[in-house]
């Protein structure tokens, strides 16, 4: 199971590094005149940052806790929790959170990566959100 989360954990990684500017652009092209602001680009250079220019965000693993046991097939669920670090300015929080939760979303989807087959994000608030990923085995 630690192959499973560290295999997913480089994964989650890489895209988020290296993919995704790319949404963040494409998501500024589309969207910035109907939401009458456009997303800045993180500043990360890592994933858990130390005092870095915002924007910035932090990825940490929360937990890993057995799901429910469905016929034969067990799953793990695997826990992240995304903080986002904005520089202050007129557009609410929570509404950058929200353009950026679904933007990660959109990216895990379009990723042919066979962890992200099924995720959820159960919790969003101002700036933070769970990300949940059910791995069977």
């Amino acid at each position: 199971m630690m192959r499973d989360f560290l295999t997913m954990y480089e994964r989650l990684e890489e895209l988020l590094l290296n993919k995704l500017p790319e949404y963040i652009t494409q998501w500024n092209k589309e969207n910035s005149d109907l939401f009458k602001f456009e997303l800045k680009q993180f500043t990360n250079q890592c994933m858990n940052p130390g005092i870095e220019k915002f924007p910035y965000f932090a990825l940490t693993f929360i937990e890993k806790e057995q799901g429910k046991k469905h016929r034969i097939i067990d799953t793990i669920n695997y826990k992240f929790n995304f903080e986002f670090f904005y520089e202050k300015d007129d557009i609410p929080a929570y509404e950058k959170t929200i353009c950026y939760q679904q933007i990660i979303c959109q990216m895990l989807h379009e990723d042919d990566f066979e962890y992200w087959l099924n995720f959820e994000v159960p919790k969003l608030t101002q700036r933070k959100f769970e990300l949940l990923v059910h791995v069977e085995w």
